[in-house]
């Protein structure tokens, strides 16, 4: 990561900018690019704070922790990788500006113990008080505290398009309708559009 990002020379080649844009600034309307560069990690980011667009699909990343620097990241793509649970989508919670997430065709929801959950919060962790929007998403459903997880990764954030496709967690439809609850302004699941 640190090769691509060392240099603006090395740096545009992984960029694609968007065909309305005229600008040749490169903090302009760009996407960057670094798919299929078999990132096992993403470490910093400080020199892409200007980054709205972001591929890192077809890597082997396990975690995406440093990406909660991206402030300006309003789209995000994180398919075919190896994130295995909720828990590693954690930085993500940060990012107020995101509305396009696409983490379709990694391992969420296969595992069934995380071994990283002590590093998110869960209801019955006394780091977080009593969350009432949580008991309203719910709604007396005791299977929903099994989404915990992603209640507190997603319930923020105001996404607009999530592809979840191929991971196991997509496969249960409590969890998908638990989504569209949890997320007011999605238009777009799986490639579908809710009515």
């Amino acid at each position: 990561m640190l090769q691509v990002t060392s240099c603006k020379e090395s740096l545009m080649k992984y960029c694609w900018q968007y065909k309305e844009s005229n600008s040749s600034d490169i903090t302009g309307s760009m996407c960057l690019r670094l798919n299929s560069l078999s990132l096992s990690q993403i470490g910093s980011f400080d020199r892409l704070l200007w980054v709205q667009s972001l591929d890192l699909s077809h890597n082997q990343l396990h975690s995406i922790e440093g990406l909660e620097a991206l402030q300006l990241l309003s789209c995000l793509n994180l398919s075919h990788n190896n994130l295995s649970s909720f828990t590693a989508l954690d930085p993500l919670r940060f990012l107020k500006s995101l509305r396009v997430l696409d983490i379709s065709y990694n391992e969420i929801g296969a595992h069934t113990v995380d071994t990283r959950r002590h590093l998110c919060s869960s209801p019955l962790s006394h780091t977080l008080d009593y969350d009432k929007k949580f008991e309203e998403v719910a709604n007396g459903d005791e299977t929903v505290v099994n989404f915990w997880e992603a209640y507190s990764i997603f319930g923020g954030l105001n996404i607009t398009q999530l592809d979840n496709m191929g991971n196991a967690a997509a496969v249960d439809e409590r969890f998908m309708l638990f989504l569209v609850k949890l997320l007011p302004g999605l238009k777009w699941l799986d490639r579908e559009e809710l009515h």
